[in-house]
């Protein structure tokens, strides 16, 4: 059974055994930092889940970061523009230290749109190649603006480097109904 497929009823029974009266099917909905309006399929999934559940049987589900990525932006501050080698580098106050998962999971992180420019990366101010948030963004920035990423609700600042260098921690705003 591979891990993206969902096992049958008769898979799952034999995988599960007799009197379970619980199945953890733990987590991995997917989200999709390239596409960030593609969201997971909730009804497809909800609907999957009530052909394989047994009466009596209660099915749990870890959906972690499908649901709390959405709820974050890492606001930071362009401290820099560069031209290096004929490409175009915004250098942030927050890059991977406090926003890790581009460095981690090896994508760009979507960047809430702006007046749109010639294609620049955003880098972080460390001093590894690794500290790169997004690259090629369509976007116009010059230092002290304020650049944001998206989708920084989930494994961002809580894997992040906090204190890497030495640099300051940024400042959590949390904004209700």
């Amino acid at each position: 059974m591979d891990g993206f497929e969902v096992a049958s009823g008769g898979e799952l029974a034999h995988v599960r055994g007799p009197g379970l009266s619980e199945v953890n099917l733990g987590g991995g909905m997917a989200v999709s930092y390239a596409e960030p309006d593609s969201l997971f399929d909730w009804t497809a999934y909800g609907e999957g889940l009530a052909e394989l559940r047994r009466e009596g049987e209660a099915l749990r589900i870890e959906p972690g970061r499908s649901l709390t990525v959405y709820c974050g932006r890492h606001a930071t501050r362009v401290i820099d523009v560069k031209r290096v080698h004929g490409r175009l580098f915004a250098i942030v106050a927050g890059g991977t230290h406090h926003i890790r998962t581009p460095a981690t999971k090896g994508h760009d992180q979507p960047v809430v749109p702006g007046e749109a420019g010639e294609p620049i990366t955003i880098v972080g101010r460390l001093c590894t190649p690794k500290d790169q948030l997004s690259a090629d963004v369509p976007i116009t920035l010059k230092p002290g603006d304020v650049v944001e990423p998206a989708m920084a609700g989930a494994y961002a600042w809580n894997i992040s480097h906090h204190d890497f260098l030495m640099h300051r921690h940024p400042v959590f705003s949390y904004v209700g109904k």
